[in-house]
């Protein structure tokens, strides 16, 4: 729901469907998108399409985390719930045609629809507080409460759908996920 009364009069709103043909009255200057994994079906046709609509030396910058969930440290192992939550979902995803670990590849993605001097940067993002460094530790506080709190959201419909797992099997399992996302000895990361 948009609150339009306190929208400046240069600001306009359109709601699209990204994957459809764009129709915009106008070329962009920049395009910004965050945490689209599992958005498209067709990362190809989103990459020629950006680029397709801007104006020339606009920028394209996405933001996403990826999965896998990572480890350095061998501390995340294939026992816990939080591996396989992880493998889970990139397995129910591929079985409905999307993909999470899609931003390994988006500079090539970017590259082949023609943008130039494209930078990927990749950064870890603690699963929870367990880095030594204060930065860190409060980004893993903040991923923590994000990820805890919305892991039915995003795990149910793959779950269910693309795995076929019922709705109560789901909620015990998300509850063991979520003891281990807590967990400060399994020093979990996602890569962003």
């Amino acid at each position: 729901m948009l609150i339009t009364d306190s929208v400046p009069p240069n600001v306009r709103f359109e709601i699209d469907d990204l994957e459809e043909p764009w129709t915009f009255s106008q070329k962009f200057d920049y395009i910004h998108c965050r945490d689209l994994i599992g958005g498209f079906s067709d990362w190809p046709n989103f990459f020629a399409q950006s680029y397709q609509n801007l104006e020339p030396g606009g920028y394209l910058e996405l933001q996403s985390l990826s999965l896998p969930c990572q480890c350095d440290d061998d501390t995340l192992l294939p026992e816990h719930y939080l591996w396989q939550w992880s493998n889970y979902m990139l397995e129910a995803a591929k079985i409905l045609g999307r993909s999470l670990d899609i931003p390994s590849s988006y500079k090539e993605l970017a590259e082949e629809a023609g943008f130039i001097n494209v930078e990927a940067k990749m950064f870890k993002w603690a699963q929870n507080t367990w880095p030594k460094e204060s930065n860190a530790k409060e980004l893993g506080m903040w991923e923590l409460e994000n990820a805890t709190g919305g892991l039915e959201g995003i795990s149910m419909a793959l779950f269910t759908r693309g795995l076929g797992w019922a709705k109560p099997e789901v909620d015990v399992f998300l509850a063991k996920v979520r003891t281990d996302m807590r967990n400060k000895s399994i020093h979990a990361y996602w890569p962003m």
